[in-house]
């Protein structure tokens, strides 16, 4: 059973190894949010091979090449951080100067391979760093605590744009929730399981070494064939309603009412309907209407009525009665009236285009 096990991770080690230099290497056309996922997967890449090696006792052989000593846990919180400002943030960039932020890194990297080399080389008997009530705080405990704080962080973004989505209408479907969450609750569990073997000293090891075998490759993959998959569709910049004078109004009941009618009466399929036709279905202000959408779905009315139409045509899209049709076809019934307007709107809503939506879904 070790062996297969041994075999195992060496399979899953040498798989992820090659999507994490491939998503790296990619990372230099300019698909930033790579080079993070890329380095992610190398640190647990490591780790798998790290118990391939005590599966077959390979830290003890006199030939023995010290990979482990190339490894830093360190390299997670903050890799973590980047890819979630990247993936999170439209137009954030990462500069040049924030690669100051992984030296401790190289001097973590440095000092081990150091130490090895001088107790190993020269014959001296040292104890191990980790014996070194500091070195285990800082490459130990400090990665811990930077995970977690960066989860949670990472765990109210993700929330607060998912809300956001589904509040003008976003799209949602499994795809969807796995899109947001499905990196963020495998690095969640594995934060936990972290915990649970480093501080409490569990026998949670071997568990670590299975969750790592099992995703560490579909998400490389995914990372790998998709680029853009793990970026979030962007929110609209909040503007700042005009607040007009409807007291006699109850604002939450009535913006349920305009939800509801969109829903029940499809008023977005109609092409080119404008604000002054919505309120005369619904006998309220157009000025009114127009502050509930901006207040309570960070939108404008334009964007309100778009997010419903590209339900609508992910709606189709799934829909069996509706495959000899087109996706255009689908976008002009829908209430889009162009195709470039569509394409834009479609990949501002989903964060990919028509085409590579539907790529996906097959």
């Amino acid at each position: 059973m070790d062996n297969w096990k041994a075999i195992a991770y060496l399979l899953a080690f040498g798989q992820g190894f090659v999507l994490c230099l491939s998503l790296i290497a990619r990372s230099f056309g300019g698909r930033r949010a790579g080079l993070f996922l890329g380095l992610i997967l190398l640190v647990l890449c490591q780790e798998l091979l790290n118990a391939w090696g005590m599966q077959v006792h390979y830290h003890s052989r006199p030939d023995a090449i010290p990979f482990w000593n190339w490894q830093s846990y360190l390299v997670l919180p903050l890799a973590t951080w980047f890819f979630m400002r990247l993936t999170t943030e439209p137009g954030y960039v990462f500069k040049p100067k924030y690669g100051s932020f992984f030296l401790p890194v190289a001097v973590e990297i440095a000092i081990r391979c150091a130490w090895s080399f001088y107790r190993n080389t020269l014959g001296v008997e040292i104890p191990s760093l980790l014996d070194n009530a500091p070195w285990f705080f800082v490459t130990e405990i400090l990665p811990i605590m930077g995970m977690v704080a960066v989860l949670g962080i990472y765990g109210r973004r993700l929330s607060r744009i998912h809300s956001g989505l589904k509040t003008h209408g976003g799209e949602r479907s499994a795809r969807t929730w796995f899109r947001f969450y499905g990196l963020f609750s495998f690095l969640s569990l594995l934060t936990i399981l972290w915990i649970a073997g480093v501080i409490f000293e569990w026998p949670v090891f071997s568990g670590i070494e299975l969750l790592l075998a099992l995703c560490l490759s579909g998400l490389g993959y995914i990372g790998y064939i998709s680029p853009d998959f793990f970026t979030l569709p962007a929110l609209p910049k909040p503007k700042q309603p005009e607040k007009p004078d409807f007291a006699r109004f109850d604002d939450r009941a009535e913006f349920q009412r305009l939800r509801d009618v969109f829903l029940r009466d499809q008023l977005h399929t109609r092409s080119g309907l404008t604000l002054d036709e919505v309120a005369g279905h619904l006998q309220l202000p157009p000025r009114y209407i127009s502050y509930l959408i901006n207040a309570h779905s960070n939108t404008n009315f334009n964007g309100f009525v778009n997010g419903f139409r590209v339900e609508e045509v992910i709606r189709k899209l799934a829909d069996p009665g509706e495959q000899h049709k087109t996706i255009l076809a689908l976008a002009f019934e829908s209430g889009f009236n162009s195709k470039s307007t569509f394409n834009q709107v479609f990949k501002q809503h989903t964060g990919k285009s028509p085409s590579e939506f539907m790529l996906v879904q097959k």
